[in-house]
């Protein structure tokens, strides 16, 4: 009979004593890792009942192109071929649903996240050492010349040139909250995103670059629950 109650208590974790914070906004922030490289961002889930909340998210993610190989230069690591560094911010509204509460110390709570909402590629042109016959050294954005290019020059060249290309984006995910705290959030979310643009983005100097990006990503959330009532 003392193994069976012993069992029984093992079963449930133990207990948390910690004041319940039930009608709470979250803030946090999230840096992650995805298909096409990282990705850090923002967000404000906002209460709407105990297991719902309305979410604004603010994301700035990489983007890269499938056919990038690195080589080591003379200036370091640069990808031949490259036209632009692009990156996207985009700004989304959504739902977080708790579909299991965290009712234990030790437990985990899991949410069903999803957004949808509008994104912006930046592109920014990628400047090169180019060695000339001469023996001159010029710093210029790729071409498909049979100079040598020697390595990527500095990223502040470009940045008088950047273009800004509208989309729509959208994510699904599952989030997992292991915090011990109540008061507190760290959690992991798993999920997939897609982004659509209005044009084709410059990536790479061919003709296979593409005007739609859909990426698996794991984001790692830090933040905290605030009463509103």
């Amino acid at each position: 009979m003392l193994c069976i109650f012993s069992l029984s208590a093992f079963s449930q974790g133990e207990v948390d004593n910690q004041t319940k914070i039930l009608f709470s906004d979250d803030y946090t922030c999230y840096i992650g890792l995805n298909t096409n490289g990282f990705g850090i961002g923002y967000r404000y889930g906002k209460y709407i009942d105990y297991l719902h909340r309305r979410s604004y998210t603010i994301g700035f993610v990489n983007l890269r192109s499938p056919k990038e190989i690195r080589l080591s230069s003379a200036t370091g690591q640069t990808i031949y071929g490259k036209q632009n560094n692009v990156g996207a911010l985009h700004f989304s509204i959504g739902r977080k649903n708790e579909e299991f509460s965290k009712f234990d110390k030790n437990s985990v709570a899991i949410y069903w996240n999803y957004n949808i909402g509008g994104a912006i590629a930046i592109e920014k042109p990628t400047y090169y050492h180019v060695l000339y016959p001469d023996g001159f050294d010029v710093i210029e954005k790729f071409n498909d010349s049979n100079y040598t290019k020697y390595g990527k020059a500095s990223f502040s060249y470009g940045l008088n040139e950047l273009k800004f290309v509208p989309g729509l984006f959208a994510m699904t995910s599952g989030e997992f909250n292991f915090s011990s705290k109540n008061a507190y959030t760290s959690s992991v979310e798993i999920g997939t995103s897609i982004q659509t643009y209005l044009r084709e983005i410059r990536i790479m100097c061919n003709d296979e670059n593409s005007w739609y990006f859909i990426t698996l990503f794991v984001n790692i959330h830090f933040g905290k629950l605030r009463n509103e009532f």
